[in-house]
């Protein structure tokens, strides 16, 4: 029972790697700048988080 899973679950694995495709040059350009602002914005929130923690420490 578990090596039928085993196989079904690889057999998914390799049907899943047949439909991928190398992106173009545009695709990547774009999925590039889209992934480096996520992580700007999110080092920002994260830098705000900080300087509200620390601003509250010290009144405290």
């Amino acid at each position: 029972m578990i090596e039928k899973d085993f196989q079904k679950k690889l057999h998914d694995y390799y049907n899943l790697l047949k439909m991928t495709r190398k992106p173009d040059r545009e695709e990547f350009i774009t999925t590039t700048k889209v992934a480096l602002a996520v992580m700007f914005v999110v080092g920002i929130i994260g830098f705000g988080i900080y300087l509200i923690l620390e601003l509250i420490n010290k009144l405290v």
